[in-house]
This record gives C-alpha cells, structure tokens and sequence, in this order.
C-alpha cells in the first residue's frame, strides 16, 4: 500500500499538464493525474497546487473585469479594430431589453437556493474553477475570505478524488 501512495510519478511535462488541467476543470485532473502515473501524495499536491493557481488568475481576472472602467479592454479592442478593420455594432434591440438566458436563470436560482457557501463548495467539482471564481468574487465583493474560502474547498475535493482513484 505505501508503494501506491508514496510511488515516484510522472515526468515535468505530465506535472504541467494535470497542473493545467486542474486550473480550469478540476473534476479531470485526478483521473488525468493517475494516467500519468502519478501517485496519492504527488496527486493531490499537483491538482492543488494547479487549482489554486488557477483561483488566483481568474480571481484578479474577474477583479479587472468586473469592477474595472475597462480602459484596457477598449484601448485592446480600439487597436484590434485598427488593424482588422473590423467594427462591432450592437444591434438597437440588444440596447433596449435585458436577455436572461437559461445559463443567467440557472446561476440566479443556485445562488439563491445555496448562497456564497454552495458556490464555493460545488465549484471545484460541478462548477468549472473559472466560473466558480468569478461568481464568487461578484457575489462577495472581493472579500479576500472567500478567496481563501475557495482554496480550502480546493484542497479537500482534491484529497476527496484523488482517495476515491485509488479504490478504481
């Protein structure tokens, strides 16, 4: 059993992959670690490392997206249409009326029904981190709680998959 759990595993390249991996779609890297070869304790100390890094990217992505004046975007959008050419115009009814898609009811029900404390929890796993991140900081204010809050939800569904690949 400790020559499962303490095995050397895999190379660089399959470390920055499952890392990757991880960053963005958790529920993937466990599996995705195993079939590198990896073992329990590299496991779980990969796939952590990989989301928690990825809950710090999209966390300052999201803090520059949505409390920003957005200078960047348009002054990155202003030399894109130079170059292009290309003019986006949005239609006079998009300008008018709000459109709740489907996917903006189903966040708007979860949120409700489960709060700040389910996002957190669910998002390693149902949600993808980047989402879960991103409606974390919108809903909290950017309370740095929650972004720790995420990285410990992080750290227990990584020892929660990666002690249920062992037994499949």
């Amino acid at each position: 059993m400790n020559d499962i759990l303490l095995m050397e595993g895999g190379n660089l390249s399959a470390n920055f992959w499952v890392a990757l991996i991880s960053s963005v779609k958790f529920i993937f890297a466990v599996p995705a670690s195993y079939i590198f070869g990896n073992s329990f304790i590299h496991t779980i100390l990969i796939t952590s490392l990989g989301g928690i890094s990825g809950i710090v990217f999209f966390h300052y992505l999201s803090r520059y997206v949505i409390f920003s004046d957005r200078i960047g975007f348009r002054m990155y959008f202003s030399v894109f249409r130079n170059i292009s050419g290309f003019k986006a115009t949005p239609s006079p009814a998009s300008l008018t009326r709000r459109h709740f898609s489907r996917r903006n009811r189903l966040i708007v029900w979860f949120f409700r029904r489960y709060g700040l404390a389910g996002i957190i929890i669910l998002t390693p796993v149902l949600l993808s981190i980047p989402l879960g991140t991103i409606l974390t900081y919108r809903y909290s204010s950017g309370r740095a709680g929650s972004l720790v809050m995420l990285c410990v939800s992080v750290v227990v569904w990584s020892i929660v998959l990666s002690a249920t690949g062992l037994f499949f």
